[in-house]
């Protein structure tokens, strides 16, 4: 094994996603109660109300589940991302760009609960972009690996995965703006639908950047 950090930390960074996609399954369940839930409170009979109570239990249940499987995916990467750093320089960049997303993501989170919702929604939203530059470096990272191994397949592959990843990432982050700025998913069905559209993207691109994942993991794993 030439790079036995890398495959190490490429075996991490592999797992974590899989947590993330499984998080963001969950996440799409959730919004799909919230959802009903406000459209239940906005019928306001006694079916209407049963629906709003049955949805946010339900979110609520899916919501704490999510972020169980985040915090688990979040720290495996970061553990992935220094032990593949070892061998290759690609990856200190990744991890640069982590710490940035995890402080936005606490900040945005401190101001979501001090009632500043629309700026941490936006500061959210920031976090996510800084999460497609991770992606960018943990990709070139392998890519670089792969050139180094003679193996123009894996290369090739991320490459293309990188540049259909950066468009469907841009497109999720469009949709989450567009939802935030129209109230967000606990005011409006409309924007809970758009947000929605933005995770179904999510997952999407999470089977893509998976598969070049595995392909990577398994080239240096046989390296």
């Amino acid at each position: 094994m030439k790079f036995p950090n890398a495959a190490k930390g490429m075996k991490k960074i592999y797992t974590s996603e899989i947590l993330k996609l499984i998080a963001t399954i969950f996440l799409i369940a959730a919004v799909i109660m919230i959802v009903i839930a406000v459209a239940g409170g906005q019928v306001g009979d006694n079916i209407g109300s049963a629906l709003a109570g049955g949805g946010l239990i339900g979110a609520g249940v899916c919501v704490l589940v999510w972020m169980v499987l985040v915090i688990i995916g979040f720290i495996l990467k970061l553990v992935g991302i220094i032990n593949a750093s070892h061998d290759e320089e690609s990856f200190k960049s990744a991890l640069i760009f982590w710490i940035i997303g995890i402080a936005a993501m606490i900040v945005s989170s401190v101001l979501i609960a001090n009632n500043t919702s629309m700026a941490g929604n936006l500061l959210n939203t920031f976090s996510e972009l800084v999460q497609i530059f991770i992606t960018i470096f943990v990709i070139a990272g392998g890519v670089k690996l792969a050139d180094r191994l003679n193996r123009g397949d894996v290369s090739a592959k991320g490459t293309n995965v990188l540049k259909l990843i950066i468009v469907i990432k841009i497109l999720s982050l469009i949709a989450q703006l567009v939802s935030t700025f129209m109230g967000g998913i606990v005011t409006s069905v409309v924007a809970g639908v758009i947000f929605l559209v933005a995770l179904l993207l999510e997952v999407i691109q999470y089977f893509m950047y998976l598969s070049f994942l595995s392909q990577a993991k398994k080239m240096l794993i046989k390296s």
